[in-house]
Formats: C-alpha cells, sequence, structure tokens
C-alpha cells in the first residue's frame, strides 16, 4: 500500500481498489475532535451512506509490548447489517482501538466505533516484552454506497488515539468476498423480537464443545442463558429491546482445551483455558471462525457458550464474551462477561490473576476508558464520570465503611490495583464473585448502550 501524504493526492492500492482522493486526514481529525469537545455529535443519515448489508474487514494484527503493525485478510459483505442506524458516531470513545470511516471524496466522518481484542491484552503481559505475536481481528460496520476511507486508531498509554492503519474501500470492487454462506448452519430462536433490527439488541449465542448428541443441552443452555440476563437488573427492564439466536454448530469433542492438563480437544471455536497462563481465563484467538459462524444469525455482540463445567470465561468490549454452561458460578460468569463485551466495563477486583503488568494494563497517572473506573486525577470531583450520581454529602474518596456502603462514592480499590483506581460503588458483580447485582454506576453503564444499540438517544 503506498503511503498516503497528509493533505496531498495519494493512491491507495489494497489489492480490493484503486482510486485517487484528496483527503487532509490530519485536518478532518481535528475537525471531528473539535466538535466531539465541544458536546456536538453529528447526526448521519443513514440511507444517504449506507445500504443493507454488512461489511466486515478482517485483519492481521502483530505486535509486541512497544510495537505493532495491521495487514488486511479479506473485505467480506455480510447478508445484513442488524446495528444502529442512529447512532453511527460511536458518542463513548471506549476501547483499546476504534475505527473511523471517511466518505472518500468529502472526507465527512460518516461511522466510528471502538472496540478491544485478545491482542491488545495480550500485549500488557511479560512474554510481549521478547516476541510478537498475530491475532486476527474484524471491523464490522454497515455497507457504505460510496468509496470511503478506513482508519484504524490504536490508544497509546497516555489515553490518546494514534493512528496505525488505514485502507480505501470502494464497495463495488469485485475482488470484495460476496459468497454467499450456505445453508451449513442451523439458526434457532432463543428469544424473538418483532422490533426492527435497528431498534433492539441482537445477540447471538455461538456454542463450543457440544456435539451432535448434545444438541438438546445445547439449546436448553442458550435459553438459561437468556433466563440469566433477564433476571438481572437493568437488563430485566429492557428485555423487550433485546433478540437472542443460537447458532447451532457442532464440534467434535466435548468441553474445551485445557493446556496445564495436556488436554486438547477438537472443537469448533478453538476456545482455551490458561490464556496468558492463568488458570480460568477462557478465550479463543480464532476470529475468523467467530465472523464466520457467527453471520449466519446476524449480530450486534457475540456470546460464546462452551459446554463445561469447569469455572471460567472471559469478556473483552465488542469482541466478544465467553462463559462455562455448567460451573458453580456460570450464572455469575456469563453476566460478568456480558458486562465486559456488551458496555465496556471494567475489572473492579485488586488482583488480575491474568499475567498483566497492572501498570501496563492501566498506566498510573492516565484516567481509565471504562465508565465504572477513575484514576480521580486532580482529586476533584468534577473529574469523577459518576459525579452526577454522587450526593453531597459523601466524601472522596468514599471509606469503606458501613455508613457509606449504600451510595455510590468513589471507593478505592479496582481495575487490579488496591492503590491509585476507584470504582463506584462498594460492592458490584463486576467486583465480587457471586449473586451480587451490578452496582448504579455499572447499570447506568449498561443502560446507555442499550440506548445507543436501539436508537432511543444518542448519549
Amino acid at each position: 500500500m503506498l503511503e498516503i501524504k497528509k493533505g496531498s493526492w495519494g493512491k491507495i492500492f489494497t489489492g480490493v481498489l484503486v482510486f485517487i482522493f484528496i483527503f487532509p486526514l490530519e485536518e478532518s481529525r481535528e475537525e471531528e475532535h473539535n466538535k466531539v469537545k465541544n458536546g456536538y455529535v453529528e447526526q448521519i443519515v443513514y440511507a444517504d451512506w449506507f445500504g443493507k448489508e454488512c461489511l466486515r474487514i478482517d485483519l492481521y494484527h502483530t505486535a509486541d509490548a512497544k510495537s505493532e503493525v495491521v495487514g488486511l485478510d479479506e473485505i467480506v459483505v455480510e447478508p445484513k447489517w442488524v446495528g444502529t442506524t442512529e447512532n453511527l458516531i460511536d458518542p463513548f470513545d471506549y476501547g483499546n482501538y476504534r475505527f473511523k470511516v471517511f466518505d472518500g471524496k468529502t472526507k465527512k466522518l460518516i461511522y466510528k466505533r471502538g472496540f478491544c481484542t485478545l491482542l491488545s491484552e495480550w500485549r500488557t503481559t511479560p512474554e510481549s516484552q521478547y516476541i510478537k505475536r498475530t491475532m486476527g481481528e474484524s471491523l464490522r460496520m454497515p455497507l457504505p454506497l460510496k468509496p470511503v476511507i478506513v482508519v484504524l486508531e490504536a490508544r497509546g498509554k497516555n489515553g490518546e488515539f494514534h493512528e496505525i492503519f488505514h485502507l480505501g474501500i470502494d464497495p463495488s470492487s469485485t475482488l470484495i468476498n460476496r459468497t454467499e454462506a450456505l445453508k451449513k448452519f442451523e439458526v434457532i430462536s432463543i428469544m424473538e423480537n418483532d422490533l426492527p433490527p435497528s431498534n433492539r439488541v441482537d445477540i447471538t449465542i455461538l456454542p463450543e464443545g457440544y456435539t451432535k448428541k448434545h444438541r438438546e443441552k445445547m439449546i436448553e443452555d442458550a435459553k438459561r442463558f437468556g433466563r440469566i440476563l433477564f433476571s438481572s437488573s437493568p437488563f430485566s427492564k429492557w428485555k423487550e429491546k433485546f433478540a437472542i439466536n443460537l447458532v447451532v454448530a457442532f464440534s467434535e469433542e466435548t468441553g474445551s482445551d485445557e493446556p496445564r492438563k495436556g488436554i486438547f480437544r477438537d472443537t469448533v471455536l478453538d476456545t482455551s483455558f490458561n490464556t496468558f497462563n492463568a488458570e480460568r481465563y477462557l478465550t479463543t484467538a480464532n476470529n475468523k471462525i467467530i465472523r464466520e459462524i457467527g453471520s449466519y444469525a446476524p449480530y450486534d455482540v457475540v456470546v460464546i457458550m462452551v459446554n463445561s463445567s469447569r469455572y471460567g470465561g472471559g469478556g473483552i468490549y465488542n469482541f466478544w464474551s465467553i462463559y462455562t454452561s455448567d460451573g458453580e458460578y456460570s450464572d455469575y460468569v456469563a453476566l460478568h462477561e456480558f458486562g465486559h463485551l456488551f458496555a465496556g466495563l471494567g475489572d473492579e477486583y485488586f488482583s488480575s490473576g491474568g499475567g498483566y503488568d497492572e501498570d501496563e494494563f492501566y498506566p498510573p497517572g492516565v484516567e481509565p476508558w471504562e465508565p465504572n473506573l477513575s484514576a480521580f486525577l486532580g482529586k476533584k470531583r468534577e473529574g469523577i464520570k459518576w459525579k452526577d450520581m454522587i450526593l453531597p454529602d459523601v466524601p472522596l474518596p468514599t471509606p469503606p465503611s458501613e455508613e457509606w456502603k449504600g451510595k455510590v462514592g468513589l471507593f478505592e480499590g479496582a481495575g487490579y490495583k488496591s492503590k491509585g483506581l476507584y470504582r463506584g460503588f462498594f460492592d458490584c458483580r463486576m467486583f465480587h464473585k457471586g449473586s451480587v447485582p451490578f452496582c448504579p454506576v455499572c447499570e447506568k453503564a449498561i443502560e446507555k448502550m442499550i440506548q445507543y444499540y436501539t436508537g432511543k438517544i444518542n448519549p
């Protein structure tokens, strides 16, 4: 790909298209930044810019602790876009990465979305200091009607975003993969919803470690996930805004890999415990198969349900969440990990157990992007994300005493650190393993995300 000279004529050669454009990226970025800074998020009229299908950009991302490079795998058209058609410019700026989509001719920003990846977590581990790893990831957006520029940005240790990759796409290109998926997988509606897809949240459940003899168990486990989700506030209050589908995909063997025990199983999604050498961290690095199977039931978010009784799981914002179906704490894990995936909630407990360097994960002196964590920089109430929920008589920081346990405040200890990071409530599902509900701060963040997906408001 030819390097683009900012503010000058350029050509993009991607193997997908060639087109000439004038695109001063820096100027456009500054203009967009100023609009957001001033509390203005421009409404984009969906029909002016996008069609009914979904465009998926599959990437290979190679990195170590200090550097990263991104390459194109392929561009795919999926049959249906079910995401928001109202809030096309993501107002949250959550995630360690975000991508922006600009009209190729006018440089107008027409789409933006934040996300995290498994690779971004791995980059905070000691292993990343001496080797590079490559993992796949996908950018999903509605199919543009005209040529666009896609710009991928990474969040630096200072909390600011910087560009790491850009790509020109002509949606009419014959080199874009438009292969229609064969009727290879059955899709079962676990919870139907007659609302238009753009006004609801579509959850797709992908099964892992279920053989053909486990078909009925798979369906019942998926239904149980729905019961777990909607028995918990605030999801219970918004049940009518959700739809859940199950893609019936069988594995050859039951369960998931357990490397510490020398157990490796033939499963459809390649999940594994012991990620980053953490006993319970259950993930998969096989992004491609998740996106391909998930496309059979167009989705906003993907939940992976593993047929296992072992305690474990994982959740990554706007990427996927994983839990085991039959563990003692399966209900807790399913909701906790879904909180990461859906609303970008951070862990509020003190010890990661995940092999991370906590100062790499949350650099000192930098405000975390997660809506339920704060570094309390400047030691001022105005800098706390949930300041409007804190009563005037609540001391900051807030003592962990009986007097304040039931009030929103600023409790020290969060994000794998006992000192220097704060949470908004004494106890919460993001803090405590068990049947503790989401705290008011996390509930508010979840509700904002529901409203984002359903087009109710532009938060």
